[in-house]
């Protein structure tokens, strides 16, 4: 007689027993890789968050997870010791051979995302701190340290809690540490990161001595702080005059290996370096096309750059600029709500300020800076380059403010802090975050926000824009494009040739960050292409959301089982 269980045949009741043992055995094993996994996770992110409170809270250090714990250290500046990260890395990457070594191929889809994430993260800190070595050739790193750590101590938790005195005294207090070891860490600097870091440190001694202690004096601060900043200052300026001493490199392009491990790495992007090239450059020309096609229709007959350069927005003065990017913002919030695109939960309110002094040599024209807490007394900042005129860089206003906060970088973070997984609320992907916040522009244009002529042909701008730096990120490491080449197509996109040499040796500089937004836009819009059509755009908008910041076939496998589910 046979017996027919589970899609099989047995030939007695106690082969029966004996498979679901092994079936009730494999199921506790499983059930306790994924404990291990749970465990890994906390130690890496309760780690970050001790050794690194300054980057793991800021979203300027992309290659750090947002670790939650962070927040309890504030009274703690990161420390680039030597030996210290020597030892660090070494933790790293016994965590991460401790991930490998888990056999998690028969959990399920979550559980293996979940752990390609932590190994994504991992890699990340290992490639800028061990491959790298960021923390000998890049000064700009410790300058942003101690001016973001300040920020957060004074401007961000000063929103939610009365007394700040102890927190910002301590950073205070150990910013002379740290700039001690720049100096002992700094070996080989290349030129642009001297004259960026030189331009951030008199922004910083600047602010420490005119902002600060306006700040301190509103807050009701005592002389101790006063201080204290006045021994930052001075360490400030002995690290200027390092700076100026030192000799520095000209050399600025990286190996394209250095590119390809990184996007293995640190994105788990899996196409090659041939391949994102020609995505960017078909972006490229299909968007230049259109450009001439829409203004071939005006009386410019095909001059674009006539008609943007005619263009001015009509505003008085620096007030003015705020209310007009503030008041853009509720507009397309509501937007999104009455075209019902995306689910948009409770979440902070935005202050749009303009950029701070310390933030100048570091900010775009404009740029977001997410809460350090879900208190809803402390706000997001939307901010705002006021002096950035000489270009009449803020007639891009609209898409600027679509690119920071709805339905970009705001609505993300947003939902990404309120995600239950913890490893996926803690863990961001630059080439998502990008991605998303570019693809927000189009969104909104796509759907009717967008009327005017001359908004349609700045909004295509932006896309050639973005699209001919990925070509320069990839194809100046794969001999595919010479710096003349991409400095002529950005001049023909309106920049100034004065200003196009800097731009140039800073987009590639910032290597693999620059391809981010044009690709990873290009991958969520295939992503909708194949989706959208069986789950509704807002369906669509929300899983790829609130999934986390996922890799790209990650993010199919997932929509894939999603589908079958529902099907």
């Amino acid at each position: 007689m046979l017996y027919y269980v589970d899609n099989d045949y047995f030939a007695s009741l106690e082969d029966i027993k004996k498979y679901r043992q092994g079936k009730l055995i494999h199921i506790l094993y499983l059930i306790m890789e994924k404990i291990k996994l749970i465990e890994l996770s906390e130690e890496y992110f309760d780690f970050i968050a001790l050794a690194y409170p300054v980057m793991s809270l800021s979203d300027e250090f992309y290659f750090f997870p947002r670790a939650k714990k962070a927040i309890q250290y504030l009274a703690c500046l990161d420390s680039l010791d030597a030996e210290k990260i020597k030892q660090d890395i070494s933790y790293i990457r016994r965590l991460k051979q401790n991930l490998e070594k888990l056999n998690t191929r028969g959990t399920d889809l979550e559980t293996q995302i979940d752990t390609q994430l932590l190994k994504q993260s991992m890699s990340g800190f290992l490639h800028k701190f061990e491959q790298i070595k960021i923390w000998q050739n890049d000064p700009c790193l410790y300058l942003k340290i101690i001016i973001l750590g300040i920020e957060q101590a004074a401007r961000k938790l000063s929103m939610v809690k009365a007394g700040i005195r102890e927190e910002l005294a301590l950073r205070i207090k150990q910013i002379p540490r740290l700039l001690n070891e720049a100096k002992l860490n700094l070996k080989r600097v290349p030129l642009l990161y001297q004259q960026i870091a030189l331009q951030m440190t008199k922004a910083e001694i600047g602010y420490l001595k005119s902002n600060f202690p306006l700040f301190l004096k509103n807050k009701g601060m005592k002389k101790e702080i006063r201080v204290l900043s006045t021994a930052a200052i001075r360490s400030l300026e002995d690290f200027r005059n390092f700076l100026k001493r030192r000799s520095c490199s000209e050399e600025f392009i990286k190996d394209k290996l250095i590119l390809e491990n990184l996007l293995t790495s640190s994105f788990s992007y899996k196409r090659g370096l041939a391949e994102i090239f020609e995505i960017a450059s078909n972006e490229y020309r299909k968007t230049k096309a259109q450009l001439k096609k829409i203004a071939s229709h005006t009386r410019a007959s095909g001059n674009w750059q006539k008609i943007l350069s005619n263009y001015r927005l009509k505003v008085k003065n620096k007030k003015e600029l705020l209310n007009l990017y503030s008041a853009q913002i509720l507009r397309l919030k509501d937007f999104l709500t009455r075209c019902d695109l995306v689910s948009i939960p409770k979440m902070q309110n935005i202050r749009v300020a303009k950029t701070p002094v310390y933030l100048v040599p570091i900010r775009a024209s404009a740029s977001y800076s997410c809460p350090l807490t879900k208190n809803q007394k402390e706000s997001a900042f939307f901010y705002v380059g006021i002096d950035a005129t000489q270009e009449n860089i803020h007639q891009e206003y609209i898409f600027v403010a679509a690119h920071e906060t709805y339905p970009g970088h705001h609505l993300l973070d947003s939902i990404r802090r309120n995600i239950k997984n913890s490893i996926r609320q803690q863990i961001e992907s630059a080439l998502f975050y990008e991605g998303w916040a570019s693809y927000a522009e189009k969104l909104i244009e796509e759907f009717g926000y967008i009327n005017d002529l001359e908004h349609k042909l700045i909004g295509l701008r932006r896309q050639a824009w973005r699209a001919i730096r990925a070509v320069l990120d990839v194809g100046i490491r794969i001999k595919k494009i010479k710096l003349s080449d991409a400095a002529r197509e950005l001049c023909w996109l309106g920049y100034n040739p004065s200003r196009v040499k800097a731009m140039l040796k800073h987009y590639v500089f910032t290597y693999g960050y620059q391809l981010c937004y044009t690709i990873g836009k290009f991958e969520i819009e295939k992503l909708r292409r194949q989706f959208a059509p069986r789950m509704g755009i807002k369906n669509f908008h929300n899983c790829l959301l609130r999934g986390g910041q996922l890799p790209f076939d990650l993010i199919k496998r997932r929509m894939e089982k999603l589908c079958q589910k529902n099907s």
